[in-house]
């Protein structure tokens, strides 16, 4: 066969040019690195990977104290144990269970007190103020949510007592009702003897007001301070009666109110001797917080 150069050339030209085009690198996609990166980090290694948290448990693979707690009370609570009963360690679950319970126990929880319209009885006793014990009759048994509605009564009543409150020697507003309006003061009167010892009407003590169906009752010493602090009371109880929660009989004084429910079988027990039970020796009596001083 005959080839001229110029066939020579141009074939030789063609298959340069399909060299070069075969040679030619192949484009690499854009961002083919920002990808590969990416997609290393979307793949953490083991040492970076998070750990599996384990229900009721912190990342740290300790145990939540409140579930802890929980846990512990269950043992002798058969009400907390019947939230934990079933939910295998859930914490979520515990929650739900607790917020339906209260769900519907607010109701009556959060039910509104309303008084009685009947006039309380007042009764006077035996009164011995060093040793005095108040006794309270409800038309109905006292329910243990209203129990801590008579429980404030009585404390309040003791924290002004204690404080030196009934002290009906230092009455001066009451003595000059009429001339209230700039009415000048005097704090000799007020400290006692002039000297800057105040006069001390103090409460003494307060035992824990006890209950027993009907009846409540609380055991208190008022110390030095004036029979006033009785009259207090009395007017407390009697507006506590209209607007809270209804009450029958307010008794001042005596031991045997209650047949079957003696004061000599509460730890708050004082004898005519004035001996204590030693209950009320170990701090058994009610102390508000920051009043300080024990039964004397």
């Amino acid at each position: 066969m005959d080839y001229s150069n110029d066939d020579v050339g141009s074939s030789g030209a063609v298959a340069t040019r399909a060299t070069r085009v075969a040679r030619r690198p192949r484009p690499e996609p854009e961002g083919d690195d920002e990808l590969g990166e990416e997609a290393s980090e979307a793949i953490p290694d083991a040492a970076t990977r998070p750990k599996e948290v384990k229900l009721g448990h912190d990342e740290d693979g300790t145990k939540l104290k409140w579930m802890e707690i929980l846990e512990e009370s269950a043992e002798y609570d058969p009400e907390i144990a019947s939230l934990l009963d079933g939910v295998e360690g859930n914490p979520k679950a515990v929650e739900d269970r607790i917020r339906e319970r209260f769900d519907k126990k607010k109701e009556k929880v959060y039910q509104e007190r309303e008084g009685s319209t009947v006039p309380m009885m007042v009764k006077f006793d035996e009164f011995k103020s060093g040793n005095l014990w108040i006794w309270v009759e409800s038309h109905n048994a006292i329910a243990e949510r209203e129990q801590p509605l008579l429980d404030e009564v009585f404390k309040a009543w003791f924290v002004l007592g204690k404080l030196g409150g009934f002290n009906s020697e230092n009455a001066q507003v009451q003595s000059n009702f009429f001339e209230v309006s700039n009415m000048k003061y005097d704090m000799d009167l007020a400290n006692g003897d002039g000297d800057g010892d105040v006069n001390r009407c103090v409460f003494h003590a307060l035992g824990e007001p006890e209950y027993r169906g009907k009846w409540a009752r609380c055991w208190v010493d008022m110390g030095s301070a004036d029979e006033m602090g009785v009259d207090v009371l009395i007017n407390s109880l009697i507006t506590f009666s209209k607007e809270y929660f209804g009450l029958k009989t307010l008794v001042i004084g005596g031991t045997n109110i209650v047949d079957d429910w003696p004061v000599e079988e509460s730890e708050f027990f004082v004898d005519d001797a004035g001996e204590m039970d030693p209950m009320m020796e170990m701090g058994g009596r009610f102390e508000p917080p920051g009043l300080g001083g024990g039964a004397r």
